[in-house]
């Protein structure tokens, strides 16, 4: 406060002269020569105008302090120079102050003391008495102060300016580097991924084990005389997902039960029987682990299974022949009135370890893996009538009869029944008829005893046949194609089965195989 203090030492200083002069003061510029005096009418009172402009946040105030005196007419207008000023905290605001001869000469230092820093029109206020020989000195040295006085205001007045343009940039780019380094907001999306259902290769079905998908299948040999039915696991709950049923010899079928998923098997399955070429053949279309208890052997013109199971290296569990996994087979008494040889039967919860303990290949092979087309939903397959179906797979075998029932919409057959055991009631949703060239082949000698034994050899040849679900039925025809399994119908068009559990019936197309449609 220094300096506000010498103003108001130079202003008290002025009065005092005022007092003493008895003459009019007249205002000039200093740049103005003196000009002759005139007589003071009276005493000239001294007029503090505060004028406040209105508060901006942020910015700096100006406040212009104007002095003024009652003098002669023709004022010269007089100089403003505006000093910015940083603004203490609001006082009340004063709009002038009017100072009359000898009153208090604490007015102007209360503004000051209050922190209001403004500017003094045209500087602080003039000494205008005409300078003489006897005050010449004193008017020089009032005008050396007075420019002192206006440089440091200017001075001060560069400052604030600079000091306020620094805080101005300051904020700018501070607001620009906090608009460069916000994160736009991401704007995120939730979908929700259609649930993927997973049905068996098999049978299309739904709620199929996950850990099966791409694994090879099983097919395992079952027995078919009478003294075998019923079976074990053929009415089961996970009872097999396809039934292959074909002609053996003397008369008889045997059966090949597939399994997408071989780690949910029946506990039991059997009667296990032997293996022939052809049901090697036919599970090479699946690309499954052949499942078996014995097998026919080469000799003379017929190629016996123990052939191909070498030629096509064919992976397969033989219950007679392989060691280490004993485990795997077991026998069941109910059957031994009938012979030993109904009383074999699988473990079906020992069959994952026993192809963990044999190095089977489990990936399937998706080239040689038949994988039938399935309907979404059931829907009639044809617009014939099918209420019975009868195959006849020769003329050396009997009949197998279906009935289908619009109660569940499946087909019925009770010919795996025993009368003296137990009524067997079987149920499949589609029934696929394929007719094959069959030949028979003659062993002599058969197991040393001298007598000949018949073979039946289906030749995998193609041909014609029928599928029936949900009481209607189609013709078709069939192929094997790169080792696969090819349905279609009579338009060439692939054919889509029904979700469900199915039964091929392979019949002969040279011996008399016939079908009844009912």
């Amino acid at each position: 406060m220094s300096d506000n203090n010498e103003i108001d030492d130079i202003i008290k200083e002025i009065r005092n002269k005022n007092k003493q002069l008895d003459r009019d003061v007249e205002y000039e510029d200093f740049d103005t020569k003196p000009n002759s005096s005139v007589k003071k009418e009276e005493e000239p009172e001294l007029v503090v105008k505060l004028e406040d402009s209105e508060p901006v946040e942020r910015k700096e105030e100006s406040r212009r302090v104007v002095v003024n005196e009652k003098s002669v007419p023709k004022e010269p207008e007089p100089k403003e120079v505006v000093v910015e000023a940083e603004k203490p905290t609001p006082k009340p605001q004063v709009d002038s102050i009017t100072i009359h001869g000898d009153a208090e000469e604490k007015k102007i230092d209360e503004f000051i003391d209050d922190g209001v820093i403004g500017t003094i029109n045209g500087g602080t206020p003039e000494y205008s008495e005409q300078p003489t020989e006897d005050n010449y000195e004193e008017y020089e040295e009032m005008s050396k102060v007075k420019n002192k006085k206006k440089l440091i205001i200017i001075i001060v007045a560069v400052i604030l300016a600079v000091a306020v343009i620094a805080e101005i940039a300051v904020a700018a780019i501070k607001g620009r580097n906090e608009e460069e380094t916000t994160e736009t907001p991401q704007t995120t999306v939730t979908t929700t991924a259609a649930p993927v259902i997973v049905t068996n290769p098999l049978t299309g079905e739904e709620g199929y084990n996950a850990k099966a998908v791409d694994v090879r299948p099983v097919a395992c040999v079952v027995e078919n005389s009478y003294y075998a039915r019923p079976q074990w696991g053929i009415e089961d709950e996970k009872s097999p997902d396809i039934i292959l049923e074909g002609e053996v010899e003397g008369g008889e079928t045997r059966m090949l039960w597939f399994y997408a998923d071989y780690t949910n098997l029946p506990e039991q399955i059997g009667p296990m029987r032997s293996a022939r070429p052809p049901f090697i053949k036919f599970s090479e279309l699946f690309d499954a682990v052949f499942i078996h208890w014995g097998q026919s052997s080469s000799r003379g013109n017929y190629v016996g299974a123990d052939t191909v199971f070498k030629q096509d290296n064919v992976d397969h569990i033989n219950q007679m022949t392989t060691s280490g996994v004993s485990y795997l087979y077991s026998r069941d008494s109910s059957r031994s009135a009938y012979g030993v040889e109904h009383t074999g039967i699988l473990l079906g919860d020992k069959l994952p370890q026993a192809i963990e303990d044999l190095g089977f290949r489990t990936k399937a092979d998706s080239a040689s893996y038949t994988k039938f087309n399935f309907n979404k939903k059931d829907q009639a397959v044809g617009e014939v009538a099918c209420n019975t179906l009868g195959l006849t797979f020769s003329g050396n075998t009997s009949t197998r009869d279906w009935t289908y029932s619009a109660e569940d919409k499946m087909y019925h057959t009770s010919d795996f029944s025993n009368s003296n055991i137990a009524f067997s009631d079987v149920t499949r949703k589609n029934l696929l008829v394929l007719f094959d060239t069959t030949e028979y082949v003659v062993k002599e000698n058969y197991k040393g005893s001298g007598k000949s034994e018949t073979y039946c050899n289906y030749k995998l040849s193609g041909g014609t046949g029928k599928l029936a679900s949900l009481g209607t039925v189609i013709d078709i025809t069939w192929s094997v194609e790169n080792g696969m399994l090819v349905v279609k119908d009579e338009n060439g068009m692939a054919i889509s089965l029904n979700p469900g559990k199915t039964w091929i019936g392979w019949g002969s197309s040279n011996k008399n195989g016939s079908v009844t449609i009912g």
